[in-house]
C-alpha cells in the first residue's frame, strides 16, 4: 500500500445560495451569536438538515 497521505477532500465543493433579505438577516445574526463565519454556519445547518433527512427517509422506507 502507498504511504502517501490521502488528499483532504472536505469542503472543496461550492454551492451558491440566494436568500431573501429576511433569511439573510437571520443567518447574519446567528453567525454573530455563534461567533463564526456566515458560510460556516450555513454549511453546518445544511449538513445537519441533510443528515436528519436521510435518517428520516431510511426510517420511513423500513416502515413500508
Amino acid at each position: 500500500m502507498s504511504e502517501e497521505p490521502r488528499p483532504n477532500h472536505k469542503h472543496v465543493n461550492q454551492t451558491k445560495v440566494l436568500l431573501d433579505d429576511e433569511f439573510e438577516q437571520w443567518l447574519q445574526c446567528a453567525a454573530r451569536i455563534h461567533r463564526c463565519k456566515k458560510s460556516v454556519l450555513a454549511r453546518e445547518i445544511l449538513k445537519s438538515w441533510l443528515l436528519e433527512s436521510v435518517v428520516d427517509f431510511k426510517r420511513d422506507s423500513h416502515v413500508a
